[in-house]
């Protein structure tokens, strides 16, 4: 794999417009590990899921998990 191909995949994961399993997949059964360390090495940050379309999830995980601040 060529050094813009790679670079590209790990912006495109970096975004999130990629899941960590494809990134793996696509830069040839990389290791989490690795990919951690190429991000580092291209000066990208972790992707970070958008909590937009998932408030209901996160109230509903929320209340389970602390019942007591839910509730008063």
């Amino acid at each position: 794999m060529n050094e813009a191909r790679r670079r590209a995949l790990l912006a495109s994961y970096a975004a999130g417009e990629m899941t960590a399993i494809d990134v793996r997949r696509a830069l040839d059964g990389a290791t989490f590990g690795d990919v951690l360390r190429m991000l580092a090495d291209e000066g990208l940050p972790l992707p970070r899921a958008s909590v937009q379309g998932r408030e209901d999830a996160l109230a509903r995980a929320r209340e389970w998990l602390f019942p007591k601040e839910a509730h008063g």
